[in-house]
């Protein structure tokens, strides 16, 4: 049965989403935000369309490229620290004559700082984004999709809540790897496509709700609408996965 999830994980990993994002040289304007003496930071991202990529590579506190198509959309950063607690602000800056479909070139690459611990929401109003945080410490990840496709690795983050809602698209998101504590996580969907990867020797219970579609979650035990794998009631911790879907399709996958 493992060799069995294990083929069918390497072939669903081969078929996600993916996009590139392009170097730092290729984009004509860069702005920074130095690290301050917050021991933990508040970020927040709003991304109007295009494409947005977002990993934790920066030594700084935040890094944004941009600036690389000839329609493209500026970046308001703005960043201020009360006490222990830095609080970062991303938007786009507003151009009303301009409608969302203008910008369907625009394109930011964001770096965070992983050695930070962090609480990153992020709104995607139209287009296509790659997260990957891997191995950063996150205090809490929140995200919303108005419509587009998005890729999210939280692998090794540990994060003990999540709280992520799609209108319209599709999504990949990767909760596999190292967990040293529980995990909370509401999954709201409108229409579209949801493919989720949890770790296979931790206990993962997933309750779903409301779909019209499709639902495929292979090598767990199943009462109900409750889904629990092998690891469940055994293992140290447990993600608490609650899915409120819409019209569409959930598939699960497990990973070792």
């Amino acid at each position: 049965m493992k060799k069995t999830a294990y083929l069918a994980t390497a072939l669903f990993f081969a078929l996600a989403t993916t996009l590139t994002a392009s170097k730092p040289d290729n984009y004509r304007y860069k702005k920074a935000i130095e690290k301050g003496n917050a021991k933990e930071v508040k970020t927040d991202i709003d991304f109007l369309a295009g494409e947005l990529y977002l990993d934790n590579s920066s030594n700084e506190l935040a890094e944004c490229f941009y600036g690389k198509g000839t329609e493209f959309l500026r970046p308001g950063m703005a960043y201020n620290e009360m006490g222990k607690t830095g609080y970062l602000r991303i938007d786009s800056e507003s151009n009303k004559e301009r409608r969302i479909e203008d910008f369907d070139d625009n394109e930011w690459r964001l770096s965070i700082n992983p050695n930070i611990p962090n609480s990153v929401s992020i709104r995607l109003k139209a287009g296509e984004a790659d997260i990957d945080l891997e191995g950063s410490r996150l205090n809490r990840f929140e995200y919303k999709m108005m419509a587009g496709e998005s890729k999210i690795n939280l692998r090794n983050t540990s994060v003990p809540d999540l709280t992520f809602n799609m209108m319209a698209g599709e999504a990949w998101i990767d909760l596999s790897g190292r967990w040293n504590n529980d995990l909370e996580a509401i999954i709201k969907g409108g229409v579209g496509e949801l493919d989720l990867v949890v770790p296979y020797n931790v206990g993962v219970r997933i309750f779903v709700s409301g779909l019209i579609g499709e639902v495929s979650i292979p090598f767990f035990n199943r009462n109900g609408k409750t889904y629990t794998n092998d690891a469940y009631g055994r293992s140290k911790h447990t993600l608490f996965i609650n899915i409120e879907a819409g019209i569409g399709e959930i598939n699960v996958k497990m990973v070792e």
